[in-house]
């Protein structure tokens, strides 16, 4: 089996840039922590399934549908609303608040990953 680096390196890429915002978000350390490597892992993980899976051209829209199927469990995951306690942080709110929003940013977050690593992947020999 033949591995696209190019496209693991992008997804991960991805994932430290979504990375980097639990970090703002005025919550714990070990929160943040957690949360980060969840979406480095996430995301790094998004390339690896482009530059394993097949392709077709154009490779960014391949890539992206492979991100975008990816994240689909995901996205229905945030579609339904959780209880929170009165004191959690709001940064906690968007992912947990469900809705049509939610949903939307999570797919739309992998399709980019994926389209991302797609676009980079090298060509299959």
């Amino acid at each position: 089996m033949h591995i696209s680096w190019r496209s693991v390196w992008a997804g991960s890429l991805f994932g430290l840039l979504t990375a980097l915002g639990p970090w703002f978000q005025g919550i714990s350390f070990q929160a943040a922590a957690l949360f980060s490597a969840g979406l480095l892992l996430t995301y790094t993980s998004i390339g690896f399934l482009v530059a394993v899976l097949p392709t077709f051209q154009p490779k960014f829209l391949s890539g992206a549908l492979w991100g975008a199927l990816y994240s689909l469990p995901g996205a229905i995951f945030t579609a339904v609303p959780y209880p929170l306690t009165a004191d959690a942080p709001a940064y906690y709110r968007e992912f947990v608040g469900g809705g049509i929003r939610a949903t939307l940013l999570t797919l739309i977050f992998g399709a980019l990953a994926g389209g991302l690593a797609g676009l980079i992947r090298r060509p299959q020999t």
